[in-house]
């Protein structure tokens, strides 16, 4: 005989609302405990928090002394962001309570979601030490870590559950987990094997782009590419594949389709400036330097990482000899006095033969960039034309030190010492 719970439960597979609140109000006066407690478990797993509320808290009602009801009923008003009612709860089952361990972890998910990770990991350890067998426990530990980004301790928990033969717990793969955690941590190579297992337990979008990921920080292009190119032919609308995908082949000099790759980024994410930097960048690498500049204006148009963008503006009109253009564009940077910023200004009035002003910007980029080499030589040469000859000597030997092997700067400095 087909039961209210499950005509109830019926009613919201085929969405009819109405008839499923009908159908629990029959089922609190007419079903059995059981029935009852199992519809509340199936209803909260639905998002059904209101109804499933409705049933635990009559169940309590009629059992007073099971105190285990009230975890539900406490997860409930987590999920309802009632924080100190799910506190009220959870103070109910007592220790000596069959419950308390279930209890202690949902008071761990509790305090994480106050903010207060010391309390969660003391509450899991503590649910630990009672019963220290129980994966469930370790997981939530390690899930924990994971979420704190204590990486090396999330690989801990996660390695233990696979030498106890655990690969999955809640639909979470501890493959998948282990292998993001060793990314995570820098250790790519480790990560590896971990991620293709996780693969191969079952293809999903975040496990090809994560082992795609992993392969990019090894240098591993092809095969990063190959998962890419798959990802992105399964589901286009992957956002974050585009910026690494165009990454990839530019770094296998496959600009022409870095830059398709990259246009249709910009397409699926139009808000995301660093897939326009990106493309302006392989633009200007495929000699489409109107393409390149007019990408760059439109990152600005978003209004996020302008600075960095301008920046790369001011480069781009560097190399095309526009130095009026770099002059207004840095000038328009909200961080006055960034370094690279006052390298390009003293380039650019450098070449215009602006050099009282050239010489003000080399000296404020010198007080951040004594350690580039590149800017030492500029530098060192700027002063020898001006007639600083001993300040050039000092900034080409230290460039030296960086670069021995630069003929160039080296008869520089072998004509300032027979001056």
């Amino acid at each position: 005989m087909t039961t209210y719970s499950e005509k109830m439960l019926q009613a919201l597979h085929e969405e009819e609302l109405a008839q499923a609140q009908l159908m629990l109000a029959e089922a609190i006066r007419k079903d059995d405990d059981d029935t009852l407690a199992d519809l509340g478990e199936e209803l909260l797993s639905l998002g059904f928090l209101e109804e499933a509320k409705l049933v635990f808290e009559h169940l309590l009602t009629i059992f007073p002394d099971a105190d285990g009801l009230n975890i539900p009923l406490a997860e409930i008003a987590i999920e309802n962001n009632l924080i100190d009612d799910a506190f009220v709860y959870l103070e109910k089952v007592g220790k000596d309570s069959d419950s308390y361990v279930q209890s202690l972890l949902v008071t761990a998910d509790l305090y994480q979601v106050i903010g207060i990770p010391e309390v969660s990991e003391a509450k899991l350890k503590e649910a630990q030490r009672l019963m220290p067998d129980e994966p469930l426990i370790l997981f939530a530990l390690g899930e924990l870590y994971f979420s704190n980004g204590q990486f090396q301790e999330a690989s801990a928990a996660y390695q233990k559950l696979l030498e106890e033969q655990v690969t999955e717990i809640s639909n979470v793969s501890i493959n998948e987990r282990l292998g993001s955690s060793h990314s995570m941590s820098g250790d790519f190579e480790e990560a590896i094997p971990f991620l293709e297992k996780a693969l191969e337990e079952g293809q999903t979008d975040d496990r090809l782009f994560q082992l795609a990921f992993t392969y990019l920080q090894l240098h591993e292009n092809q095969k990063a590419i190959a998962l890419l190119q798959q990802l992105r032919a399964l589901n286009p609308h992957y956002q974050s594949l585009y910026l690494s995908l165009g990454e990839a082949l530019q770094e296998e000099e496959q600009l022409e389709e870095a830059q398709t790759v990259l246009a249709e980024g910009i397409k699926e994410n139009p808000f995301q400036v660093d897939l326009y930097q990106l493309a302006s960048e392989n633009a200007y690498r495929l000699h489409d330097t109107e393409k390149a500049e007019s990408l760059l204006k439109q990152a600005l148009e978003l209004g996020e990482k302008t600075d960095e963008t301008r920046l790369t503006l001011s480069n781009l009109y560097l190399n095309e000899n526009r130095f009026d253009e770099v002059i207004e564009v840095v000038q328009q940077m909200e961080e006055q006095g960034h370094p690279y910023g006052e390298w390009n200004l003293a380039h650019a009035y450098n070449e215009l033969e602006e050099f009282d002003l050239a010489k003000v910007h080399f000296e404020q980029a010198y007080q951040e960039l004594s350690h580039e080499p590149e800017f030492l030589k500029e530098y060192a040469v700027f002063l020898r034309e001006e007639g600083q000859l001993e300040k050039a000597k000092e900034l080409l030997q230290h460039y030296l030190q960086h670069e021995p092997g630069d003929n160039e700067a080296q008869s520089l400095l072998d004509d300032i010492e027979e001056r």
